[in-house]
């Protein structure tokens, strides 16, 4: 992916206007919730600017503050996390994106930036052909009758954290272990399976960066996670 790239930064007046960038490649869950979980201390402190988390995860289950069930065993990992949200699946192949953002100073609130995140995975699909809608009712991303972005977050003194999961190649078998976000899995589509083929998971990245940059007049700035972590 190519972006502009720089220091990380943390100046007061840069704050609002500057996002980086951090792909994180392909990550274990919990590994990553200690990167979201540290990121998140640090912006609500100023120490760092809003920040753009990108991922693909190994097989996981988790799941959100709505889910009320007793915990399935299950044989990959399984999380219960602070979003929002029931149960979905991660694997390699959806492309995971976590905002660490101050609503406060970008003059958002959570409707708004859920609202503009799914928009961005909308644009992304549109670039690959795929027409689709975000919604609130069920939230997530929807191409016709079939989900195919889930969307679950969580804000602690107004900074966000954990995000959105776009269905690209990654295969859906995991979904069948719950009832993704309440409902059967069958509902549960990718870009792969609608178009029939492979899908460029990093040009998708691409489009998806590009339009949350433009949905929050962000200027992107690409760093590396040690940049903003030392020793990570």
């Amino acid at each position: 992916m190519q972006y502009v790239s720089t220091a990380a930064g943390s100046s007061e007046a840069g704050l609002t206007r500057r996002c980086n960038v951090v792909d994180l490649g392909l990550t274990n869950y919990g590994d990553c919730l200690e990167l979201q979980r540290a990121l998140l201390l640090l912006r609500q402190n100023s120490t760092v600017c809003d920040t753009l988390l990108l991922t693909e995860h190994n097989p996981v289950i988790t799941f959100g503050r709505g889910y009320r069930d007793e915990t399935p065993q299950l044989p990959i990992p399984v999380y219960h996390v602070e979003r929002g949200g029931e149960g979905t699946y991660h694997g390699p192949g959806q492309i995971v994106a976590y905002p660490v953002m101050n609503l406060t100073e970008n003059g958002v609130g959570v409707r708004t930036l859920v609202s503009k995140v799914l928009n961005a995975a909308v644009y992304a699909l549109s670039i690959q052909g795929i027409t689709s809608e975000a919604r609130f009712e069920p939230v997530g991303v929807w191409a016709g009758d079939r989900k195919i972005a889930s969307l679950g977050i969580a804000v602690k003194r107004w900074v966000s954290f954990h995000g959105i999961a776009i269905n690209v190649n990654n295969t859906l078998d995991g979904f069948a272990y719950i009832q993704p976000c309440g409902m059967n899995a069958s509902t549960i589509t990718s870009a792969k399976k609608l178009l029939g083929r492979d899908i460029d998971i990093s040009m998708m990245k691409e489009d998806f960066v590009s339009d949350f940059m433009r949905e929050f007049s962000f200027e992107p700035h690409q760093v590396k996670i040690g940049e903003l972590l030392p020793g990570r």
